[in-house]
């Protein structure tokens, strides 16, 4: 155990909660209270035992920031508390704990400076400010602690892990932002404003689709039980997926869960080629989670944004699920986002094999350096970069122009407000390009220019 820190176990049997908290001693607990569970409280998805990090708590109290019980109720460390507990039981333990970190104060026991966001703080999303994201993996497992899940940017696992996260989404976040740039906000002295994971844990196959299932169920109204999900690119850790799923999920404000598959990228731009052979050693696992996903999921709709190198392993992930003669999958909206792919392959493989689909489109760009500097690697033509613009039968591609490289890069799909918009428009009504507010057609495909709107 670490020193100022609130341990809390579940027991699910009795539906009840220990609460545990340490001072100095790392050892020996300085109070305990046992708490009562609220009956719609969902425990499945909590981790077991946890951990919440009191000091940056204790160093508010001592500076005053916190100068109440309302102030310390009221902490985004408490968020999971206020959603676990009862009323009455959630106060007189916020009660307990203010006056036990108030007395550390007064014995001058606070740090002089404390980051919020340690590892082992895990939180909710009762006021929409985190969002909850589940995942399926195939990358390698690291203990922390032995309370928090943490995956290895190298090695890749025999078997898929799946789980769920949170994502705290600041007040001053900007749609399609993931965060300022740190020398961005240090010309401008502006605070943090990065989405940050606060809490990840792993779940058993079964009970991560059986929770996924029941907050779909639950949580949702029928007609509004949508699952979003992405498939990331290259050079994309695993906490950078999270993060960038979590703001596609708050930016596009369209009811249902969001959730990512995270295959081993290396999280490195020299690791490429690295990349290209972990990308097909993965095929198998994408696959598995996407039959799931049409199986077992209980959404209504499944849209997918398969972005960057993410396509590859997603096309031969359809090709796989045909051989190893799975049904075909049940798809609403997907978009192919700045496919680092062959045009050739692309072309071959997109419409060979029998899933289904409400709509398919293809966002490519003439701005994408990544892909431009994929295809002057590979020496051939990549379907996200134009020239030349790739038009395949039943998909409709989408032209993206008018950012700059400082403005955004090769994650345009999702950082760019117009295209948020227009991805949202086509997944709440259905409509083609041609009908949509945005899109404008041009030549044999549509355009969006940035600079225009």
């Amino acid at each position: 155990m670490k020193p100022y820190h609130l341990h809390i176990q579940l027991t699910r049997e009795s539906g009840s909660l220990n609460a545990q908290w340490f001072g100095t001693s790392a050892l020996y607990a300085a109070g305990s209270a046992q708490c009562i569970v609220r009956l719609d409280a969902d425990m499945a998805l909590v981790p077991d035992p946890y951990l919440i990090d009191l000091r940056p708590l204790l160093a508010e109290i001592a500076t005053d920031t916190i100068s109440s019980v309302e102030d310390f109720q009221a902490a985004d460390e408490f968020l999971l508390l206020r959603d676990l507990l009862a009323h009455d039981d959630f106060e007189k333990l916020c009660e307990t704990l203010y006056h036990f970190l108030w007395r550390e104060a007064q014995l001058g026991a606070a740090p002089a400076v404390v980051q919020r966001g340690d590892e082992g703080k895990i939180w909710v999303d009762p006021d929409r400010r985190l969002v909850r994201v589940w995942f399926a993996t195939n990358r390698k497992t690291v203990e922390s602690d032995d309370l928090v899940v943490r995956f290895d940017s190298e090695q890749s696992a025999d078997d898929l892990t799946y789980g769920v996260c949170n994502v705290f989404i600041p007040k001053s976040h900007k749609p399609g932002s993931i965060g300022t740039p740190w020398w961005r906000r240090w010309i401008r002295l502006e605070a943090d404003d990065g989405l940050k994971v606060h809490g990840m844990h792993a779940l058993p196959r079964e009970v991560f689709w059986a929770g996924l299932a029941r907050k779909l169920e639950t949580w949702w109204d029928t007609g509004q039980r949508n699952l979003f999900v992405l498939i990331h690119g290259f050079n994309v850790s695993f906490e950078e997926a999270a993060v960038r799923a979590a703001q596609i999920g708050y930016d596009l404000k369209v009811p249902g869960e969001m959730a990512f598959y995270s295959w081993p990228s290396h999280g490195a731009t020299t690791a490429y080629s690295a990349d290209e052979a972990t990308i097909g050693a993965s095929v198998p696992h994408i696959a598995q989670f996407l039959h799931e996903l049409s199986e077992r999921s209980g959404a209504e709709r499944i849209h997918l944004f398969v972005h960057s190198m993410g396509n590859r392993g997603f096309l031969r992930a359809l090709e796989r699920l045909v051989a190893d003669r799975q049904p075909p999958l049940r798809l609403g909206q997907v978009f192919f986002c700045a496919p680092d792919e062959d045009v050739r392959t692309f072309k071959d493989t997109v419409n060979k094999y029998p899933h289904h689909f409400e709509q398919r489109t293809l966002l490519v760009s003439p701005d994408d350096q990544a892909v431009f500097l994929s295809q002057w690697k590979h020496r051939h033509d990549r379907v996200g970069y134009v020239p030349p613009i790739t038009i395949v039968d039943g998909i409709e591609t989408i032209e993206v122009g008018g950012f700059g490289l400082l403005e955004m890069g090769h994650g345009y799909f999702a950082e760019s407000g117009p295209i948020i918009d227009d991805i949202r428009e086509a997944i709440e009504t259905g409509k083609p390009a041609s009908q949509r507010k945005i899109p404008r057609a041009y030549e044999n495909h549509f355009a969006i220019d940035i600079r225009q709107l």
